[in-house]
């Protein structure tokens, strides 16, 4: 299990919520912000078919690599400047491209 400790930022909660759904395995956010973005974020992954739970002060996600398990859902969105209701757009999962490990660009 990976444990990755967040900073109070909606942009790296985000990010880390995106990358642990990427991962192989379960993967704990601690200290996630809790936002309206990153709430819908959540939602949207789990509307995808991935694994989140949530405990005070933690999120478990548990990844998958092949990617979502649902082909298609309907996800929460709305423009933050604004503040508008909140509205429903489907999605469509698209399977990432399979990337070699270690990556090129880290040697």
């Amino acid at each position: 299990m990976t444990v990755i400790d967040i900073p109070g930022s909606k942009s790296v909660t985000a990010r880390a919520l995106f990358l642990a759904a990427a991962a192989d395995g379960t993967t704990t956010l601690l200290r996630p912000l809790a936002s309206d973005d990153t709430e819908g974020f959540a939602e949207g992954l789990r509307a995808l078919g991935y694994g989140i739970e949530r405990t005070p002060g933690a999120w478990h996600i548990e990844g998958r690599p092949e990617g979502p398990a649902a082909a298609e859902a309907a996800v929460r969105a709305s423009i933050p400047a604004t503040r508008t209701p909140v509205v429903r757009r489907p999605v469509r999962a698209v399977p990432l491209p399979n990337i070699p490990a270690p990556f090129p660009w880290s040697a």
